[in-house]
């Protein structure tokens, strides 16, 4: 040790200063330790690793070490304790722990030096788990460890006394004990080290992993919704319904009717919003009523976020329900809708039973159609047609004109905005005649952005038919097909490829080696999160944590820690 003083310059004046302050804290520390009745009998330790003890203060300096900050430097602790932070800093002990203990059997030892080096250059180390990398970096740790500076305000140069004061305001620990755990930081670093040191990334694969990154495919696509093909191609008459139900191998499909509803909520307490919110949901059952989907128009139109995207959907269960609603649902059979709305403190509702045999009708007959229309669409796509016209032609058999006007009277314009001041302004408007090509849900082509390998690009898929995807949008070529539709989750998708972008050995020359640097950053932080992993098993039965040790937030009494809330300005 007292080479370190026969070196010349600052930085050995600082470390003599380190060491000196140490060795005082110790001496001036060691007549209470000596009025003490020694050691307990019994080791208060937060988690014991191979026989080595851990205590609640290491563990409470970790854990304040790694509360997260604002912008304005300010402890988050609510948010320390949602993310499970005691947890993840017991868990980087553990870790710290088994990793020193193997740099010890393979010979590494920490010198005096390696820990003034660390002091000065103004660093607390600190291990978080290396499971999972993206702790450490939303933790602002992904080095292992925190830079405190150490610093004078003025002088801007290494301070002992900014240092002593900023160990003890920030971790608790006395200059001894934090070169302790400092020392087994850098022990544990060392292991760590030695685990990445032997990652090598050829540029052969590198150069693979660029290509598969880096290449980009755009593809175009159809959609055929089930929910457009039941409403618009599947003739669904009673007396089809009702031969369909009695076919026995049918008769699995039939459910318990499910309940809709459509929300309608009063804007405002007073008498003529809740007046306006009945008149809309009467107008809304008319509708209903002249055949309108109900689904449909509580997708537009229902305020209850949850059933609304759903078409009103709410289960075939009343329970929980309140009262008058539960009590008007109860009261519908299959295929009835309340005459009248329903008031609730949420608002005026229109409830509708579904007929489940009508609806398992659809959907048995909805996919085979689906599927067909999709078939003949990809036909005509092949046979040289372009995605509308291939979509217009498939379903203008189900395409009925709108109602032609009475003789002799011309057809009404639509209201422009020169007539917001007419007297006829106020009246509302008749409801809109939908047609199957009018419908939003039926077929459409549209194109995805470019995507790599990683890429979702198409969401109503499933996790199998888009791996599908990936495979024939980079295998492909141009203008290529995929042989057959997909079933997505609401009917049938069908794709080719629109254009296709390999990624070049000149491109990958230009980022070859940010590329492969972090490419290696990746199998590193893989390999040692392996090593790791096989370390805690095979050491679990050497690993005993006491759970009511662990901590949520800092508190006093620990040994004289303070609380973030002391937190020194340092």
């Amino acid at each position: 040790m007292l080479d370190l003083f026969r070196k010349s310059g600052l930085k050995s004046v600082i470390y003599g200063a380190i060491i000196v302050a140490t060795v005082l804290a110790f001496v001036i520390s060691w007549p209470s330790s000596r009025g003490s009745k020694g050691p307990s009998l019994k080791e208060s330790c937060v988690v014991t690793v191979r026989s080595v003890c851990v205590d609640p203060k290491t563990h409470r300096a970790a854990y304040r070490i790694l509360i997260p900050r604002d912008g304005g430097g300010n402890l988050l602790t609510a948010k320390a304790k949602a993310m499970g932070l005691s947890r993840i800093s017991l868990d980087g002990l553990i870790e710290r722990e088994l990793l020193a203990a193997e740099a010890e059997r393979l010979g590494l030892t920490v010198t005096e030096e390696e820990i003034n080096d660390s002091i000065y250059g103004g660093f607390i180390r600190v291990s978080v788990p290396a499971a999972d990398p993206g702790t450490a970096f939303s933790l602002r740790v992904p080095d292992g460890y925190v830079y405190a500076g150490f610093k004078d305000p003025k002088s801007k140069q290494f301070d002992m006394k900014v240092y002593e004061r900023s160990i003890r305001s920030l971790t608790g620990r006395s200059p001894v004990e934090f070169r302790d755990w400092q020392a087994r930081e850098i022990l544990a670093a060392k292991m760590r080290d030695l685990v990445r040191a032997p990652v090598r990334v050829s540029d052969t694969e590198a150069f693979e992993l660029y290509v598969g990154e880096k290449s980009t495919a755009q593809l175009q696509y159809v959609t055929i919704k089930q929910s457009w093909v039941e409403r618009w191609m599947v003739s669904s008459t009673q007396a089809q319904i009702d031969e369909w139900a009695k076919d026995q191998s049918n008769a699995s499909q039939v459910k318990a009717p499910n309940i809709r509803h459509i929300l309608i909520r009063p804007e405002g307490d007073k008498p003529e919003a809740k007046a306006a919110a009945k008149e809309k949901a009467e107008k809304l059952i008319e509708r209903v009523k002249k055949g309108e989907d109900f689904a449909k128009l509580a997708k537009e139109h229902s305020q209850d976020p949850g059933s609304g995207k759903n078409g009103g959907e709410l289960g075939d269960k009343t329970d929980g329900f309140v009262e008058p609603f539960k009590k008007a649902a109860d009261a519908l059979k299959a295929n009835e809708m309340t005459q009248a709305p329903v008031e609730t403190q949420f608002g005026w509702h229109i409830i509708k039973k579904d007929d489940p045999a009508r609806s398992a009708y659809l959907k048995a007959k909805g996919v085979a159609a689906a599927k067909e229309l999709a078939t003949k669409i990809q036909a005509a796509m092949k046979g040289g047609a372009s995605a509308d016209d291939a979509i217009k032609a498939a379903i203008a058999p189900y395409v009925k004109a709108p109602p032609a006007a009475p003789a002799g009277e011309a057809p009404k314009p639509a209201a422009g905005p020169s007539d917001a001041g007419a007297p006829d302004a106020a009246k509302p408007e008749a409801p809109k005649v939908e047609t199957a090509d009018t419908d939003p849900d039926r077929p459409t082509s549209a194109q995805t952005s470019a995507f790599n390998r990683g890429g979702d690009p198409i969401s109503s898929l499933g996790l199998s038919e888009t791996q599908k995807v990936m495979e024939f949008a980079f295998a492909g070529k141009d203008g290529e097909m995929m042989p057959e539709p997909l079933r997505s989750h609401d009917g049938f998708v069908l794709l080719s490829i629109k254009a296709r972008k390999a990624a070049t050995r000149e491109e990958y020359d230009k980022e070859r080696d940010t590329f492969t640097a972090a490419i290696v950053a990746a199998k590193q932080a893989e390999a040692l999160s392996l090593y790791v992993k096989r370390l805690r098993e095979t050491h679990k039965e050497e690993i005993k944590i006491d759970e009511t040790q662990l901590i949520d937030a800092p508190t006093k009494g620990d040994g004289g820690a303070p609380t973030p809330a002391e937190d020194d300005e340092e």
